[in-house]
């Protein structure tokens, strides 16, 4: 099978060679195999008498949260939905059920969506193509070519670009779909990577994966859709596991009047999969993103995405799943860092005591928690604060002790897939969820309250502020045993209850109090805000305050570089 290239520019002549020789061949695309409405034979069978179908929720989730109107007939019959005879010319029949992400025709008035399907190489973006074939939609599918730098060591030799794009074109040969090459690799430097070094040097976690889906993937690609394919495409379709809760029917286009304003908002709802739900990732779009998009694996479990790929003879069935930031390739993370921001050698000190234990290379090597690469012994140890000022990175080996409670933080730079904040009660609680028990502690009526002087009680913060080691009073965190209110602070399935309160005059910055302690809660990281299981966006996790006593005790350890990076001073350089 042969690849439309885009027309988009590569970066680097090289690039552009490669890509005019073996990749960038016309091709006609055959008539597809699936969901081109092909009378079944069971449908002559049927000829035109009457048949009772089953209700909508016969393709609704049992768990996602989707809503259904199940009260409503849907015209739905396996034949209707996958437009082919199960015994004739398709190669693998799939069961409705599979299906229910997939906006199927019959459950859509009828309609037939065009869709730009993301195809990576791996198995889940291919069965989320293989889905929305077989549920009858016209496919087209768009390969990302998003990282190339000439003058890094991360080339074409060492990023496994070529053989996605090959495994790519398998899926596509054995579907039936055409496949196109979009070059993006100038927006993913300048939207993606040039941030995330920016946040490095400032000594923040950075989260890569999630800007590249909010400014890549469903961002320049859309523009560039609009640019080249304008209105051609109803929706775009990923592999993550999510899933989506719309009005039946409602397309991408009419989801908005004329002053832009949505009619028909979507909501964005965790997968069926806890431990694989990707909605983490996905929290940075904006609702008109999210309403262009379908996620047609989103409550499919793993191991039957597995069997799906297996049953329909898709050459990646096995392929095991990419991993790591997906713009190193095969080039280690410090080798990275150490390529756009050097070395500035600095102190490692022990927090307890203030002794200096080593050197290290540059705080923005190090994150919060982080325990392999610190090159001391006597351990474990871990990272426990940073002094970015004075370049000094903190370890300790008593990293869970209660006095370094991580319950609490502060969050900002909010980002709301309603395109605006959730709902707060009068005291600043998102959702109403503060409990009372906060509301007591805060107003000092509780038992046992006492005044620290400034009006708040003992232990309690003031609205806007937090305590310096991290720990939320005792009430403060009973407010969230109740609350329906959860906070994701990294990928995975865990998940905490907690409570927003947003600062006074403007929702810009809040508090969060989680029911756990995290120990690994980094500024840079993404916050992500669930009501129950729909996702309604994220903010960045800020800075603590910066330790005044530990910088006036650790002054001889302390560290200074002018703009061009030359230390200006080194004291207590002993390790």
């Amino acid at each position: 099978m042969n690849v439309v290239a885009a027309s988009a520019p590569l970066v680097g002549a090289a690039a552009r060679h490669r890509t005019a020789g073996r990749f960038a061949r016309e091709i006609a695309p055959r008539r597809p195999s699936l969901g081109r409405g092909a009378r079944s034979e069971a449908a002559v069978r049927r000829g035109s008498s009457p048949r009772r179908r089953p209700p909508l929720a016969a393709l609704s989730p049992d768990d996602s949260g989707i809503i259904a109107n199940a009260d409503e007939p849907a015209p739905f019959v396996l034949a209707d939905v996958v437009g082919v005879d199960p015994s004739a010319s398709a190669p693998w029949t799939p069961d409705p059920e599979m299906l229910r992400f997939c906006e199927p025709p019959a459950l859509n008035g009828g309609r037939k969506l065009k869709v730009a399907v993301l195809l990576s190489g791996g198995v889940d973006s291919s069965v989320a193509l293989t889905l929305l074939k077989a549920a009858g939609h016209d496919c087209v599918a768009f390969y990302l070519q998003i990282w190339f730098v000439e003058d890094f060591r991360n080339t074409w030799d060492a990023c496994p670009w070529e053989d996605d794009l090959n495994v790519a074109q398998g899926v596509c040969e054995t579907l039936d779909v055409p496949l196109e090459v979009v070059p993006l690799t100038n927006q993913y430097w300048d939207l993606v990577v040039a941030h995330s070094i920016d946040q490095i040097s400032r000594g923040r976690t950075p989260n890569p994966d999630m800007l590249c889906n909010s400014r890549v993937k469903f961002g320049a690609f859309a523009d560039w859709l609009e640019a080249n394919r304008g209105g051609e495409f109803h929706r775009v379709a990923s592999g993550h596991y999510a899933a989506m809760d719309r009005v039946p029917g409602i397309l991408a286009d009419v989801h908005w009047d004329d002053e832009g304003v949505g009619r028909h908002p979507c909501r964005l709802v965790m997968s069926g999969d806890a431990r694989k739900d990707q909605t983490y990732f996905l929290a940075h779009l904006s609702q008109r993103q999210l309403a262009a998009l379908t996620f047609p694996i989103g409550g499919l479990p793993k191991s039957q995405i597995r069997q799906i790929a297996r049953d329909a003879g898709l050459p990646n069935a096995e392929r095991k799943d990419s991993q790591g930031i997906c713009f190193l390739g095969k080039v280690k993370f410090s080798e990275f860092v150490a390529e756009h921001l050097g070395e500035r050698p600095g102190a490692i000190v022990e927090l307890e005591t203030g002794t200096r234990l080593g050197t290290h290379c540059g705080f923005w090597f190090h994150t919060i928690g982080q325990r392999q690469g610190l090159g001391l012994s006597g351990g474990p140890w871990y990272v426990a604060a940073k002094d970015l000022v004075g370049n000094v990175v903190y370890v300790t080996r008593d990293y869970y002790s209660v006095d370094k409670e991580r319950n609490t933080f502060r969050v900002g730079e909010f980002s709301w897939l309603s395109d605006g904040p959730p709902a707060a009660d009068d005291d600043g609680y998102a959702l109403g969820h503060g409990g009372e028990a906060a509301r007591l502690a805060s107003s000092c009526d509780g038992a046992g309250c006492s005044d620290r002087g400034d009006g708040a009680p003992t232990g309690v913060s003031r609205r806007g502020e937090h305590t310096m080691n991290g720990g939320a009073s005792a009430s403060e965190v009973d407010a969230t045993k109740t609350s329906e209110l959860y906070c994701k602070v990294r990928h995975g399935e865990n998940r905490y209850r907690c409570t927003l309160r947003f600062d006074a005059g403007g929702g810009d910055a809040g508090t969060v109090v989680i029911d756990g302690d995290d120990q690994g809660l980094a500024a840079g990281q993404f916050a992500v805000f669930y009501d129950g299981r729909v996702c309604l966006g994220c903010g960045v996790i800020l800075e603590q305050p910066a330790r005044e006593d530990l910088a006036e005790r650790d002054a001889a350890h302390r560290t200074f570089a002018n703009t061009e990076g030359e230390v200006l001073e080194l004291e207590g350089a002993g390790a």
